[in-house]
This record gives structure tokens, C-alpha cells and sequence, in this order.
């Protein structure tokens, strides 16, 4: 494959097609940039544009796959899916143009928890996992329109990088297919990073065929992370958690959050099982259970609580918002430290003047 061990230098380009990229996002084989694109009424549109890399794209057959996978994705249209635009060629570029949602991935939401100490309230927690369990179920469910044959598209890469909540509340799953096609078609290393397997299915690990219970799976990891910001496999090195997630039992739930109801726990229990004919058939009875809980806290989530804890979270991660104060204290500190300064210069300048002019020493000659 033409340029898979070289190091490749990044060039942002000036447009690709009618996008016009603004910033780089992300870096691999697909590079994702903000982008801005003209749309109707002279109204600019915001989106994230996903290049090919022109060293990869060299090779005719990985363009060609990256083109049938941006097609596929291109027909994933959902409220809880990140839906895309368009896909092609433009200036020898081979792009897809996706959605571009204002929030925030549950990886950065579940990095703040870890740092503050803060955890969730499970009903929360399962709500967005639903929302994320309803987009994959279309996904599942979706069959060829000549055909009516099903489709079977999985995921394959639920992480909590692709799960995002936008402003407005809900949960929307990126990539899909898209992030499949950057595992299987990136160079790896020479010591692969194993602690990626924590959300891969042990059948997916053994290189079986998967189904859609592979999707179940990683789902309820990242639920198990989210409830907890731990993962449910834990040893002294990336080693040690990959063979926990082949042989060994999850860390039970209650460890790490013992305010946990039984119900969820099930849940999580059943969604992680090792034996995928013990796990949840599919995303829609996996959400049918969420959905149950939730209703049996009698504590409904609504999209307004989800919104508002994204404006938090995205205010108190704000560079811009969080150099404000501290530019502010910067400023008082000097201003008070200038004060003082001040205040003794001008003390030491009124003794000067007031008091007597002292006594000249006359200079005795040698």
C-alpha cells in the first residue's frame, strides 16, 4: 500500500470541492477538518469534511473502500445518527462531508467526571445509552431498497469518542463505518495498542464473524464507563486487561458505584456477557431494558437536563472561559501589587520631602 510505513507531512488544502476547510480536527488516513460550505441564500453551512489521505489514496482499491463506506453511512439517516452530506472526488481529494454537531463527545464528558469527582445519576446514564441503542437498531434493521435483503451493518467501533450530545440533548453515533475503516486500513504499530480491545467483543478479539451483538457489547462498556469512568477490565498493563476481556469476570458495577439499583446491574451484566448467546440479541431489547429502568425510578430524563448538562460541562472546559478568570486574578494581583508600589513610593517621597535637609560633611583635606 503506497505510503503505509512513511511518514506523512499534513498540508491543510485551501478548499475541496465547494468546502473550505477551516481547521484540521483529527489526523490518520481520514483527516477530519471544520469546514464551511456556501448554501442556499448565500448562508455558509458548518461541517466536518473526512479526506482520504492523498498517500493512501494512491492506492485505487482503499479509495474505492472508502467511497463504498461513505456510501453506505450516506443512507443512515436518523434522529440519533450523525447523518452525511455528501461523498466523492473534488480536486483529486476523495472527501465525505458529515453533520457538524455543537456538544461534546461522552469521551471528554466522561474525562471531566474522572477529574471532578462528579458522577452521573443512572437514569441519565441509560438515556443517553438508549438514544445511542436506537440509532444502531435502524442501522441494524436497514435493508437494500431493490433487495429488501437486510444489509447487516455493524459498527464495529463503538467508543465513547463516537457518541456525541449535542446541544440540544440528544445522543447522535459518529462514524459509523467510517472509524471500522480507519482500524482495519492503519498501519499498526509494532506493539499493537491492546487497551482498545477493552470494547471489542471477545468474539471480535478471536476474529470470529460478528453480528449486531457485537454493537450490544461495546455499548455496554461504554455505559459501564460512563456510570463509573472506569472500564469493566482492569490489570497492571494493557496485556492483563486484554486477556481479562477474553477470561475473565467484568470488575462488578457496585465496586465503583454502590448506589447502583439491581436492575441496572442486570442490565450491564447482560450486555457484557462473554457468551454473545447470553447477551442481549440486539440494540432494541438492550433499549426496551433501559427504557424500563428509567420508568421504574420514576424519574423521567428529559432532553432539557442532558442540554444543560452539556452547557456546563462545555463552559467549564472552555479554554477561552477558563483563561478569563485566571487572567482576571492575574490582573487584580498586579493591580494590588501596583498599588502597593504605589502607596510606598509615594509614603517615602513625603518623608523625603518633610523631613529636615541633612547637615553637608565638609571634605577635610589629607
Amino acid at each position: 500500500m503506497a505510503g503505509h510505513g512513511l511518514l506523512f507531512i499534513h498540508a491543510v488544502k485551501s478548499h475541496v470541492g465547494k468546502y473550505q476547510p477551516i481547521r484540521l480536527l483529527g489526523e490518520g488516513i481520514v483527516e477530519d477538518s471544520l469546514a464551511k460550505a456556501a448554501g442556499r441564500w448565500g448562508i455558509e453551512k458548518t461541517l466536518v469534511l473526512q479526506c482520504l489521505r492523498p498517500d493512501m489514496a494512491e492506492d485505487v482499491g482503499l479509495a474505492q473502500i472508502f467511497l463504498d463506506t461513505a456510501k453506505m453511512a450516506a443512507r443512515l439517516t436518523h434522529p440519533h445518527i450523525v447523518r452525511i452530506f455528501d461523498f466523492g472526488k473534488a480536486d483529486g481529494t476523495y472527501f465525505l462531508a458529515r453533520e457538524h454537531i455543537d456538544g461534546l463527545s461522552l469521551r471528554r464528558l466522561i474525562k471531566h467526571m474522572a477529574v471532578q469527582r462528579m458522577a452521573l445519576p443512572a437514569t441519565l446514564c441509560a438515556r443517553i445509552i438508549s438514544q445511542a441503542c436506537e440509532g444502531l437498531a435502524y442501522a441494524h434493521d436497514l435493508t437494500d431498497p431493490k433487495t429488501n435483503e437486510p444489509l447487516e451493518l455493524i459498527h464495529h467501533c463503538i467508543r465513547p469518542y463516537n457518541i456525541l450530545l449535542s446541544r440540544e440533548g440528544t445522543a447522535r453515533v459518529l462514524d459509523f463505518g467510517v472509524d471500522d475503516f480507519r482500524t482495519r486500513w492503519t498501519p499498526q504499530h509494532h506493539v499493537p495498542n491492546l487497551s482498545q480491545h477493552v470494547y471489542m467483543a471477545p468474539e471480535d478479539i478471536r476474529g470470529l464473524r460478528v453480528d449486531r451483538r457485537a454493537d450490544v457489547y461495546s455499548l455496554g462498556v461504554v455505559l459501564y464507563e460512563l456510570l463509573t469512568t472506569r472500564r469493566p477490565f482492569e490489570g497492571k498493563s494493557h496485556w492483563d486487561v486484554f486477556q481479562a476481556v477474553l477470561s475473565e469476570p467484568m470488575v462488578p458495577v457496585e465496586q465503583h458505584r454502590p448506589d447502583l439499583p439491581g436492575a441496572l446491574r442486570a442490565i450491564l451484566a447482560r450486555a457484557l456477557a462473554k457468551d454473545r448467546d447470553q447477551r442481549y440479541p440486539d440494540c432494541h431489547a438492550f433499549r426496551k431494558d433501559l427504557e424500563d429502568f428509567i420508568r421504574s425510578e420514576g424519574k423521567p430524563v428529559t432532553p432539557r437536563q442532558v442540554a444543560r448538562l452539556v452547557q456546563q460541562i462545555t463552559a467549564s472546559d472552555d479554554p477561552e472561559a477558563q483563561a478569563r478568570p485566571r487572567l482576571g486574578r492575574g490582573w487584580s494581583l498586579a493591580a494590588a501589587v501596583g498599588l502597593g508600589v504605589l502607596l510606598g513610593c509615594g509614603a517615602l517621597l513625603w518623608k523625603m520631602g518633610t523631613a529636615p535637609e541633612p547637615e553637608k560633611v565638609r571634605a577635610t583635606p589629607p
